[in-house]
């Protein structure tokens, strides 16, 4: 067992393999199906209640509208993206900030302050994970995140900035609520 003695301590080979906080959050290209799904679910409770008062064994229209559902959830699951955002460094923000001030010259606050907000995401976005693959670096642009914001909508974009934020200014923690209990004879297990 090694000593920890500080005055031998080398934080250096400490920090070999140190990182900057990351976050990730997920986002859909398609959440129009949502509407669809709310419809189709309204349309199947009114035919199984239509069946119970038939008392039929089942309705064709009902196993048709369920399957309908069931493929416009996976359409909606199919469109996921998950974001991996990580905070940026003091110099990194400085450098950010620098030509950032530069590029946007001239240019009016309010378009000036939102032209920033996706600097600061595109420099933030380290890879991405479609729905069922692999996380792939990414390499975004303002332009390509102000294209994303377009395409799927302020709103989620939130949820992106959220993570930034988080990853940004907050205290890494991990939430271990998810582990199974263990067993035993603690109150309430039985």
């Amino acid at each position: 067992m090694t000593e920890n003695n500080p005055a031998t301590f080398d934080v250096e080979d400490w920090l070999t393999d140190a990182a900057l906080p990351e976050e990730s959050a997920t986002v859909y290209k398609r959440p129009d199906v949502i509407a669809e799904l709310t419809d189709l679910k309204r349309r199947i409770g009114i035919e199984s209640r239509a069946n119970e008062v038939e008392q039929t064994a089942g309705s064709k229209r009902a196993d048709t509208l369920e399957k309908e559902y069931e493929n416009l959830l996976h359409t909606f699951a199919d469109s996921a993206l998950t974001i991996y955002v990580r905070a940026l460094s003091p110099d990194e923000l400085k450098a950010l900030r620098a030509a950032h001030e530069e590029r946007t010259t001239g240019m009016d606050s309010l378009a000036a302050n939102a032209e920033y907000g996706f600097d600061l995401l595109a420099a933030s976005i380290t890879h991405v994970k479609p729905a069922g693959g692999k996380r792939l670096p990414a390499n975004l642009t303002p332009a390509k995140v102000k294209t994303m914001e377009e395409a799927i909508g302020g709103t989620q974009m939130t949820t992106v900035l959220a993570a930034r934020q988080q990853a940004q200014n907050a205290l890494p923690t991990v939430d271990a609520d998810f582990l199974r209990k263990p067993s035993g004879t603690e109150a309430g297990q039985g």
